[in-house]
């Protein structure tokens, strides 16, 4: 039986599957010669795709550490997964920098910049109430 759609919630960590698919999208795009030339692939578009790779990369490390509040160390891993997760927010905005240069540099189309632009927010939003959730929790 399925739950309803109004009646779902948000998987826990949907924002580990939300960064590989901006790291997936990111590299489809940018391997894309019709919006990036292939001649500037190692000077921009090399960087793009390590940012958006570098946000995968950080959430995943942030959720392999586990935050046991009955361990005498629990204060040391929740400043380390916390770190993770400061480090992925402050790429997400490097991302969109990098992709807003990208966009007035090659003129890419503007719907495939909205989707795009989308997915980072998306990212942003689910990691900041992620951290907003780990906070709560160890506090």
């Amino acid at each position: 039986m399925s739950v309803p759609k109004s009646k779902r919630g948000t998987p826990k960590l949907e924002v580990i599957t939300k960064a590989n698919e901006l790291a997936t999208h990111t590299i489809h795009i940018c391997s894309n010669e019709n919006c990036f030339p292939k001649r500037y692939r190692w000077c921009i578009t090399a960087k793009i795709v390590d940012a958006a790779v570098e946000i995968s990369r950080l959430i995943n490390m942030a959720n392999s550490v586990y935050v046991n509040p009955e361990s005498e160390h629990w204060k040391a891993d929740w400043e380390l997964r916390r770190g993770y997760q400061v480090q992925a927010l402050a790429q997400t905005y490097s991302l969109l920098t990098m992709m807003d240069i990208a966009y007035r540099t090659f003129g890419i189309e503007g719907s495939k910049m909205d989707h795009w632009t989308g997915l980072v927010v998306s990212v942003q939003n689910l990691l900041r109430n992620w951290k907003r959730s780990d906070e709560n929790r160890y506090k």
